[in-house]
């Protein structure tokens, strides 16, 4: 389809070079280095090795910390239901005393 040539797309190539997908041991992305922008966690960050089979557990502080993150969320949409209902009761009270008054 696409001759041979420094042109090829990388994709194209990565598709059609290979009949199998790559096993986890042919991925280069993992083995590049750490920028000191992206060490500092500002930049872009290379991809990290994926653990798979009986070592692929989660940590316990990451546990942790999504529990922490779901409370705060519900506490904060919370809030913001709760605003929002006693804003439309104020505005209805004014409503109806200007309608009455």
């Amino acid at each position: 389809m696409f001759p041979p040539g420094p042109w090829r797309p990388t994709l194209v190539h990565a598709i059609l070079g290979r009949p199998l997908p790559p096993s986890g041991s042919t991925e280069t992305a993992v083995e590049r280095g750490w920028s000191v922008i992206a060490r500092l966690g500002i930049g872009l960050q290379p991809p990290r090795r994926v653990l798979t089979g009986k070592q692929a557990r989660i940590r316990w502080w990451h546990r942790i910390f999504s529990l922490a993150l779901l409370l705060a969320i519900v506490v904060l949409v919370g809030l913001a239901f709760a605003s929002l209902t006693a804003i439309l009761i104020v505005a209805a009270g004014f409503l109806l005393e200007q309608a009455i008054g």
